[in-house]
């Protein structure tokens, strides 16, 4: 497997992968924005760019050197209220939908032409289970997230045979500590939409970010050759 890029990095789903590769001796390209408190034990250099801008993103992209393998784009926002789509500030969900979408884009834009040119590579978005159950209070980010679902279906089907293949992981609620992301009343309504799902989960059971590597390690893999544009959901089985 060639160097694997993870985008958001710090995140903590982006910087749990970022040690797991790391000590399984896989050559990283790891890229964060501003935060990087997370990733302080990593020995792999970090890469600081803000992805809603592509031309910065074009800049840092094109001085590294070597091949891209895999790139595993981990970046993303959330709104900072919930809010019923009625009472949304108009500039807010703009804000939380341009934030979450256009860095999609934008790594796609500038590393989609070079595993064209090494004929080889494999992208992995994450999407989300709201893609196809909405969320209440949420609409902002359900949205950019179903338009990344479908920007990854469209460059699936342009780019397979360029034996590049894109697809999603779409989880439902990660086991992860709400606390470090988030404060106030938008932290009680991630605890209580977290809650809802594991009182309707057959395996009554957050997504641990463990079972996310294991998908990701598979869609990354030189092995698979047809596997593309698909999204797929980590639910524990929604009730």
């Amino acid at each position: 497997m060639k160097r694997i890029m993870i985008t958001g990095a710090n995140s903590q789903i982006g910087s749990f992968l970022a040690r797991q590769y790391e000590q399984e001796g896989r050559e990283l390209i790891l890229l964060y924005h501003t935060r990087d408190d997370r990733l302080k034990k990593i020995k792999t250099p970090l890469l600081s760019v803000d992805l809603r801008d592509l031309e910065a993103t074009q800049s840092l992209i094109s001085k590294i050197e070597g091949s891209i393998g895999a790139l595993i784009h981990c970046s993303a926002v959330r709104s900072v209220d919930n809010q019923a789509l009625v009472d949304t500030n108009p500039q807010d969900f703009k804000r939380v939908f341009d934030d979450n979408f256009y860095p999609a884009y934008h790594i796609l834009r500038t590393v989609l032409p070079i595993m064209r040119k090494q004929n080889f590579g494999r992208v992995i978005l994450f999407s989300s289970d709201v893609t196809r159950s909405g969320l209440a209070n949420g609409s902002a980010y359900a949205a950019a997230k179903a338009a990344i679902a479908n920007l990854a279906k469209s460059a699936a089907l342009e780019n397979a045979k360029h034996n590049v293949l894109v697809n999603c992981i779409a989880p439902a609620p990660v086991d992860t500590v709400l606390e470090e992301d988030f404060s106030g009343s938008y932290l009680e309504f991630r605890k209580a939409y977290f809650a809802k799902h594991l009182a309707n989960s057959a395996a009554e059971q957050l997504v641990s970010r463990a079972e996310i590597k294991q998908v990701a390690d598979f869609l990354i893999s030189a092995d698979i050759r047809t596997l593309c544009g698909e999204e797929i959901f980590l639910t524990g089985g929604k009730a």
